[in-house]
């Protein structure tokens, strides 16, 4: 059975998750190539891409990094 959160996901978190998903098909990128790249898991992407985890700053730093944009680019959320 799934579990279900307690509180409803910040807005923030779910653009957040368009946007690296957006960054990730603009640079032909898989899931796995990004998870890769950050040392996580290919299903730890996938729960940032849908919203469903809430990064950390260091985690959001490195995102920024593999898709070589700066950190307010990354943030930028009129584009999802």
């Amino acid at each position: 059975m799934p579990r279900t959160r307690k509180t409803p996901v910040p807005k923030e978190v779910v653009k957040f998750g368009k946007r690296i998903k957006k960054l990730r098909l603009e640079r032909k990128m898989s899931q796995m190539d990004v998870g890769a790249a950050l040392n996580i898991d290919r299903e730890n992407v996938r729960k940032y891409e849908r919203g469903l985890q809430e990064p950390k700053l260091s985690t959001v730093i490195k995102f920024a990094k593999v898709f070589n944009v700066s950190f307010d680019e990354l943030l930028n959320f009129e584009n999802c």
